[in-house]
C-alpha cells in the first residue's frame, strides 16, 4: 500500500441564462452537446434512449485533463439536477449541475468535487479552479448563443 494522498478540491460556478429550464435541460446531454459545443467529442458507450439518462455511460478524451475520461450519469432529475461521476488516470470527479428558476430565466449551479488519484492528479487539482471557471464561462457563452439563435457559436467568437 502506497503512502500517496490525493488532493481534493470543490469548485463551483453559477451561470444565469435568460431561458427556462425546459429549453436548457435537453442540451445537457453528451449527444446534443454536438449542437452547441464546437470542439465536443464523445463516444456513447451505453444509453437505452440514445441520449443522456440515468445510467448513461460515455467517454471523452481531453488530453489536457488526463483523458480519456469515462462518465456515468448517476442522477437525472429532468429540469432540476443532473450528476455525473467522471474518472480518468489523474482524478475522479463528482460533477453536479443544478437548475433553479431565476428572474428572467434559469440559474445553473455547476459544482465539481475532484480528488487526485496520483501526483499528476495533484498538479491538476492545483490548477483546476481557474481552468474550471474559464471552461464554465466559455460554456455559458456558447449555450446562451445556441439557445438564442439555434446555431453554434464558432471560432474566435467564443473568446
Amino acid at each position: 500500500m502506497s503512502a500517496f494522498k490525493g488532493d481534493h478540491i470543490t469548485v463551483q460556478y453559477e451561470m444565469h441564462l435568460d431561458f427556462p429550464a425546459e429549453k436548457i435541460w435537453p442540451q445537457l446531454c453528451p449527444i446534443r452537446e454536438y449542437d452547441w459545443i464546437e470542439d465536443w467529442e464523445c463516444e456513447m458507450l451505453h444509453s437505452e434512449s440514445g441520449f443522456n439518462e440515468r445510467g448513461c455511460v460515455f467517454r471523452t478524451n481531453v488530453h489536457t485533463e488526463g483523458g480519456p475520461d469515462i462518465w456515468l450519469t448517476c442522477r437525472f432529475d429532468p429540469m432540476e439536477q443532473i450528476e455525473f461521476v467522471r474518472t480518468n488516470a489523474w482524478r475522479i470527479a463528482h460533477y453536479i449541475i443544478e437548475l433553479e428558476p431565476a428572474q428572467n430565466g434559469t440559474r445553473l449551479i455547476w459544482t465539481q468535487h475532484v480528488t487526485a488519484l496520483n501526483e499528476e492528479g495533484n498538479e491538476y487539482v492545483k490548477q483546476w479552479p481557474d481552468a474550471f471557471k474559464a471552461t464554465i464561462i466559455r460554456l455559458e457563452k456558447m449555450l446562451a448563443h445556441f439557445l438564442a439563435t439555434g446555431t453554434m457559436l464558432r471560432g474566435d467568437d467564443k473568446d
